[in-house]
């Protein structure tokens, strides 16, 4: 009787036959995995076009709002930015300093 290198208990065409079945397995598997990502990455780019829509309107309103104010209220906006300014201003100098950079 010669050795050979398969198991005993196992007759070739059982493991070609298994060895198929585990490709096929395989081969659903990865598939499926495929078709979920692809589920998913379309429903990320669903979202994200919906939220930067959002955005947009979010921004256009307040824009829209900060305009009026501004026509209304000329001397108080135009006060608000000086303000605003002046604080900017202060800010990068201590932060400049604290750098090293005056």
């Amino acid at each position: 009787m010669e050795p050979t290198s398969q198991n005993p208990k196992t007759p070739t065409s059982q493991n070609g036959t298994d060895n198929n079945a585990a490709r096929a397995h395989i081969q659903r598997s990865l598939d499926e995995a495929q078709a979920g990502s692809a589920e998913l990455a379309a429903q990320g780019k669903e979202i994200l076009r919906d939220s930067a829509a959002q955005v947009r309107e979010a921004l256009s309103r307040t824009t829209d709002q900060a305009a009026q104010y501004v026509q209304a209220q000329p001397l108080k906006s135009l006060l608000m930015a000086a303000a605003a300014g002046a604080a900017i201003a202060m800010l990068a100098g201590t932060v400049g300093k604290r750098h090293g950079h005056s």
